[in-house]
């Protein structure tokens, strides 16, 4: 949101989902002048208990907007853009199905028009009329690198041979990754690789719990991108101080989920190690759907 608000130079045409639940969800009398709402990474919303927790009362999200739609005069849209496998986050574990039950539980009807392959999820909408259009199959963002969430999915999955298989495949379409173990020579690469590039952007990603990077000089909490810098981080000129280029400050899974750079740096932790066997990890990890561009280097420390 932070992003597209400091591109677009405009804080009211983009809002923040829990900002604009707080100024008129939770049966609040006001109501908004559009009728016609765009909510991103909709799987993401938040359950009845984060909500209680974070906002004091006990309403999902998918109920308070389906609320507020029937409150409205006349009519009301509501657009979900659906993230597959991106629920990263304390609260949003529910998904797709809380939306199911915030239409069990609405006061006004209300027609779905969804992908044929999920229309099964949303067996409570008055109407439900499948429209394979609304799928997006091939990732604009990847679109040279068809393979790549194959890849990154056995690649989590410890399904080693595949991965071997369809990094083959990637590398063939033009995806480059690269292996390294030492940080400032993947720094340097980038940088030499784009050196005069205005327009191309390059930065380091790590997981928020990657503790150990702090022994390479990456406090992942404190050199951390908080939101509200997002936007400079990834829009402004590689010379400028606060521009993702710098590589002095790192974007967590939280920063940079539904976002690209032109070849990021991952920085590997040891919240995710590989046993020889499988994987293990406490926390959510930091590659996932989305997140990737057509270059990848990733720096194991």
């Amino acid at each position: 949101m932070s992003v597209l608000q400091h591109a677009l130079e405009n804080k009211v045409f983009v809002q923040g989902v829990h900002d604009f639940l707080k100024q008129y969800g939770a049966h609040r009398d006001r109501l908004p002048e559009e009728h016609i709402w765009v909510y991103d990474e909709a799987q993401r919303a938040w359950d009845a208990q984060q909500v209680l927790e974070k906002r004091g009362h006990a309403t999902s999200e998918p109920e308070d907007f389906l609320r507020l739609g029937a409150q409205m005069t006349g009519w009301a849209m509501l657009v979900g853009l659906i993230g597959e496998g991106q629920e990263i986050y304390i609260g949003e574990e529910g998904g797709l199905a809380g939306w199911n039950t915030a239409l069990q539980n609405s006061e006004k009807p209300w027609t779905l028009h969804a992908p044929e392959k999920i229309t099964h999820l949303f067996s409570h909408a008055t109407s439900v009329i499948p429209n394979n259009a609304l799928d997006l199959t091939v990732s604009l963002r990847s679109h040279l690198a068809e393979d790549l969430y194959l890849w990154v999915h056995a690649l989590l999955a410890g399904e080693d041979e595949r991965a071997r298989h369809l990094i083959t495949r990637i590398q063939a379409q033009g995806f480059e990754v690269y292996l390294t173990r030492d940080l400032e020579i993947a720094k340097e690469y980038v940088r030499t690789r784009y050196k005069g590039a205005e327009d191309k952007r390059y930065g380091l990603l790590a997981s928020s719990k990657a503790s150990n990077l702090k022994q390479v000089g990456l406090d992942a909490w404190n050199l951390g991108v908080k939101a509200y810098n997002a936007g400079p981080w990834f829009n402004n000129p590689p010379l400028d101080p606060k521009s993702c280029c710098q590589l002095t400050r790192l974007a967590s899974e939280f920063v940079c989920q539904g976002l690209e750079l032109d070849f990021p740096i991952v920085c590997w932790g040891t919240d995710l190690k590989w046993t020889g066997q499988d994987w293990q990890s406490p926390t959510p990890v930091l590659l996932q759907r989305g997140s990737a561009s057509r270059k990848t280097l990733i720096a194991c420390v």
